[in-house]
């Protein structure tokens, strides 16, 4: 409800605005709660797909640098000032029997957590191939997630720490899909933090 809110919100002064700047500022106020609003109806979708069992895979070949490339111009811009995003390239050129768009969702989850949380340093992202596995990760000087928190932050609707993560935003939804997603992908997910 809260994007909403801002949304009909802002839209109601928009048309009693005065200044050019301040037209500017309530437009941007829109689109970036439309932006949460759109996010939180695709991870309600995305969830109740999984519960149902209907959440669609498309496996094709995935060139996996193509793909980190394409997530770094995406999220470069979004990262605070004074953070740097890095896609961590190591190999020529590497292809994953996959989901594009649901592996894409995967690493925009887990670069979007790192964003909020991430107010100086790097965050680092990337793959290593081991024999006939791949290890995703992304990793950041972020402030970290507690170790009571570590195992529940892949369960629905769990936020670490509701009054800082209010401010930051967010529903708990994101990783428990990226964990069904690896899940789909015959795979596993795991964090280490401080």
């Amino acid at each position: 409800r809260t994007p909403l809110n801002a949304i009909v919100g802002f839209s109601k002064l928009l048309a009693e605005v005065e200044t050019e700047q301040e037209k500017q500022q309530f437009a941007e106020i829109i689109d970036s709660n439309s932006e949460l609003l759109l996010q939180l109806i695709n991870d309600i979708l995305d969830i109740s797909k999984i519960e149902a069992g209907t959440l669609e895979f498309n496996y094709k070949p995935v060139n996996l640098n193509e793909l980190c490339r394409a997530q770094q111009e995406i999220h470069k811009s979004r990262v605070k000032e004074g953070v740097e995003l890095v896609f961590d390239e190591k190999y020529d050129s590497v292809f994953l029997m996959a989901d594009q768009n649901r592996l894409s969702q995967v690493f925009t989850n887990l670069i979007t957590n790192a964003i909020k949380f991430t107010s100086s340093g790097q965050i680092l992202f990337g793959f290593n191939v081991r024999e006939e596995q791949i290890d995703f990760y992304v990793s950041n000087t972020g402030i970290g997630i507690p170790k009571e928190a570590q195992e529940r932050v892949f369960e629905r609707f769990y936020r670490v720490d509701k009054s800082r993560s209010k401010k930051i935003g967010g529903t708990g939804l994101g990783l428990s899909i990226v964990k069904h997603i690896v899940a789909y992908h015959s795979g596993e997910i795991s964090l280490e933090s401080e």
